[in-house]
């Protein structure tokens, strides 16, 4: 299961949060977040993998907009 870091915003440094998905999110889908006895509902705009250090290890990341 892919652990993935989810970005709101254009060219942020850190993600919003990272969530352990069941696979990874593709561009135009939805991701349900549960917040607060409410669901907060966001579109993934964009995906990559980013080198963490020097080994061949990759991190998934997506950003996504808001769509509530």
């Amino acid at each position: 299961m892919p652990l993935v870091e989810v970005y709101i915003a254009d060219n942020e440094l850190k993600p919003d949060f990272v969530g352990d998905f069941d696979f990874l999110p593709r561009i135009g889908e939805y991701i349900s977040r549960h917040r607060d006895d409410y669901f907060t509902y966001f579109q993934v705009k964009e995906v990559w993998h980013r080198q963490r250090g020097e080994a061949d290890a990759f991190q998934a990341c997506v950003r996504v907009e808001l769509d509530d």
